[in-house]
């Protein structure tokens, strides 16, 4: 069998758990002391725009670390559900929607939606999420009750495989301290 070790998944989480924290750390500080990053002149559209923009870079980092090692550990049999009619062409047009959605919600902030007040943006925001939602939603849900079996096949040897390495990858880590 062509089982894949899991290794260094305390690296990645951390690096995860870092990414995430010093995300949040720009929000806050670029939300309370706008001086700090030269802003005092932007809008409200615009921070949106720069939040969002934040996102998309995290989104990039992780995704690329956590893309690049799930590809790297996919059995043969894991990658047998990649076989699965339309599985991988939903899973590449949802990355590619997700990607385009963060791009058209940033260059709607910056330059088309500019003359509304903050709870207007917000509400803005929360519309086009939960639409996306429900495309996303009318997009997998029709196949995933299609091929619900052969899914739930997959899906449970994954996730098993998966939460055993993580808790090795830890448990390895915790004897080298010893």
């Amino acid at each position: 069998m062509d089982e894949k070790k899991f290794e260094h998944g305390a690296l990645k989480a951390g690096f995860s758990a870092a990414i995430a924290i010093g995300w949040l750390v720009f929000v806050i500080l670029f939300l309370a002391f706008p001086t700090l990053f030269s802003m005092e002149g932007f809008r409200t559209n615009e921070k949106f725009a720069i939040i969002i923009l934040s996102i998309l870079i995290m989104a990039v980092l992780l995704g690329g670390l956590w893309l690049f090692w799930s590809l790297q550990m996919m059995s043969k049999k894991d990658l047998e559900m990649f076989k699965i009619k339309g599985f991988k062409w939903r899973i590449i047009g949802t990355l590619i929607f997700l990607f385009a959605l963060l791009i058209v919600l940033i260059y709607g902030f910056w330059y088309i939606w500019t003359d509304f007040s903050f709870w207007q943006y917000v509400a803005i925001f929360l519309v086009i999420i939960l639409v996306s939602g429900g495309l996303m939603g009318a997009v997998w849900a029709p196949w995933s009750a299609r091929y619900k079996d052969e899914m739930d096949k997959y899906g449970k040897d994954f996730g098993k495989k998966f939460e055993e390495g993580f808790k090795e990858s830890f448990e390895k880590k915790e004897e080298d301290k010893k």
